[in-house]
């Protein structure tokens, strides 16, 4: 867990007791990223000039095993696997090229592999390769040898929207006047295989071999060939909903059940006055928990369980102050609060 004065906390996930804490003296940057026995964050200010740097963590004790100083402005963490950590350098002149891509080694932050990309918007890692859209342009990027893909123009990304299969990329952008536009390029080239509007769409996830796509309505495709596989009246978004026991859970004013296979509304719940949006963020068993904001600060207050099966409201959690978004293990919630506790919940 990371603080605003620029302290990481390791907690027990058993009875929230602390491990380890690791301070930087400076602000933590974005969520920590964590992988094996290694916890990554990046350090340093939002300020003009301000060098960020990337520090590696024991997982268990919180001592520095290494650190990362590029002398870039900015970075942000795109992608990591066991072996590779994949960071991004940016500043406040939003381009499409003339930033850094570095692939640094999880064990000891050496430098594998850089490339050029653009300001980042997020990164997607599959297999081979890592995808990094930027604010006008997709770049491409072997993950093994650093050897540049391809680049596609893309003119206005919508964040969070790219997902990926084997053949085929896709996301959401628009394009002069469209706006919320599904483009699929293929894998290999770059080169535009198919692309869908019909409708404003605002959000994708990919589950097994379906893309389902949120927006005017909630929608299935067939991620390589475009077909539609059925459309809901409903609308909703699924930016990182989850996909259980043939059930696709999406948000936006209410929370929204459907059934995968022929897009059947299974049931709907509403939250009461005062919350403004639903995100459905994991199920564990029984459970859907849910993010929420609200119109009035703190905006971020309200956590709710559901039961999947019919939707009926379990319980509702908050402690009058702004709260994190929910993360999750086998077992439990997570939760942090500003006033500095983490709250576990089941």
């Amino acid at each position: 867990m990371g603080t605003k004065s620029g302290s990481l906390e390791s907690l027990n996930t058993t009875d929230g007791s602390k491990q380890w804490s690791y301070d930087a003296d400076t602000e933590l940057r974005g969520s920590p990223a964590h992988v094996g026995e290694t916890v990554f964050v990046i350090v340093g200010k939002n300020d003009l000039f301000e060098n960020h740097g990337v520090v590696a963590l024991n997982a268990e004790t919180g001592t520095v095993e290494w650190t990362f100083s590029p002398e870039a402005w900015w970075l942000e963490i795109l992608g990591v696997t066991e072996d590779v950590l994949y960071v991004g350098t940016e500043d406040d002149a939003i381009e499409e090229a003339g930033q850094t891509l570095y692939a640094l080694s999880v064990a000891d932050g050496a430098e594998r592999w850089s490339g050029e990309i653009g300001d980042p918007s997020g990164g997607l890692l599959t297999a081979e390769t890592i995808y990094v859209p930027t604010y006008g342009r997709l770049y491409a990027y072997d993950t093994a040898t650093g050897e540049q893909r391809w680049t596609a123009a893309v003119e206005d990304y919508s964040y969070q929207t790219i997902a990926a299969t084997d053949e085929t990329v896709c996301f959401v952008a628009d394009e002069g006047d469209t706006r919320g536009k599904l483009i699929a390029l293929d894998s290999e080239t770059g080169e535009e295989t198919w692309s869908r509007d019909d409708w404003v769409a605002t959000s994708t996830t990919l589950h097994g071999d379906t893309l389902y796509v949120g927006g005017q309505h909630i929608a299935a495709f067939d991620p390589e060939s475009g077909e539609k596989q059925w459309q809901a009246a409903e609308s909703g978004f699924v930016p990182r909903v989850p996909v259980q026991d043939d059930v696709l859970f999406a948000g936006g004013g209410t929370v929204r059940a459907f059934d995968t296979e022929g897009g059947t509304l299974s049931w709907t719940w509403t939250p009461n006055e005062g919350v403004e949006g639903v995100v459905p963020s994991v199920t564990i068993g029984d459970s859907l928990y849910v993010d929420s904001w609200g119109r009035d600060d703190p905006r971020n207050r309200f956590k709710f369980a559901l039961d999947v099966s019919a939707g009926e409201k379990q319980w509702a959690f908050e402690d009058g102050s702004q709260l994190t978004d929910l993360s999750a293990d086998s077992n439990h919630v997570y939760v942090g609060s500003a006033k500095g506790t983490v709250y576990s919940l089941q």
